[in-house]
């Protein structure tokens, strides 16, 4: 498969398997082509394709059956739904119109969050942070803590759209996640304390102060990670 800068090879890989899932006319409860054989029919790794399934997977279009194969999603319309949205980030824009992109989301999700969780929830965010802290000291962090983090947020809104959205975006930024918070480690943690702290007191303003400046570290970090890549 041709390289592609603004692309990483996942999500090209991502896209193929899409295509493939199209002229095939593949419906729900559908078996795919196992890892191994997608790998030969596009001349890729196996690993690359395993995180696109991982992605797909994420995005509600397939459904993967532990020890068993993967499967079209039973109920692929809203999985479909995000994959046109997913394009629409993956394609467009440059790195201001990512960054606002991002924030607006994040805040609408997390703003939404303040008015609609419990006290169970409030907790379940705490102890998230705590864990992405734990890890933080312990060298163990991971863009799996951070996306942790914004999984209860996500369950606060109890909005099954919402959730699906956001869990689908959220998969999507995992790379460029995982690379910001290993640079900015103590600085992401600042941010997530920040917006912890506005989901507890209920302060959407806060909320918004703390996802606008996160979203520019992450944007700015981003930038200059690719810049690095692309030389």
């Amino acid at each position: 498969m041709a390289e592609q800068h603004k692309k990483s090879l996942s999500r090209q890989v991502m896209e193929a398997i899409e295509k493939m899932i199209r002229e095939r006319e593949m419906g729900p409860g559908d078996v795919l082509p196992t890892e191994t054989q997608i790998a030969e029919e596009l001349s890729v790794s196996k690993s690359s394709v395993r995180e696109a399934i991982k992605m797909l997977e994420a995005l509600g279009v397939v459904e993967i059956r532990r020890g068993l194969c993967t499967v079209i999603s039973e109920n692929p319309e809203q999985g479909y739904l995000n994959v046109m949205l997913a394009h629409l980030y993956l394609t467009s824009g440059g790195g201001e119109e990512l960054q606002t992109f991002r924030q607006t989301v994040e805040a609408a999700y997390t703003e939404l969050a303040i008015d609609q969780a419990t006290e169970e929830d409030k907790e379940q965010i705490a102890q998230a942070l705590e864990t992405f802290r734990e890890n933080l000291h312990n060298g163990t962090l991971t863009s799996e803590d951070d996306l942790a983090f914004h999984s209860q947020i996500l369950k606060a809104t109890h909005n099954s759209f919402m959730i699906s959205l956001g869990s689908a975006l959220n998969e999507l930024f995992r790379e460029s996640i995982g690379v910001s918070i290993q640079t900015n480690a103590q600085l992401a943690l600042a941010d997530h304390e920040k917006i912890c702290d506005a989901i507890l007191q209920r302060d959407k303003s806060a909320a918004r102060e703390a996802i606008s400046g996160s979203a520019e570290r992450w944007a700015r970090t981003i930038s200059i990670y690719q810049k690095k890549e692309s030389k």
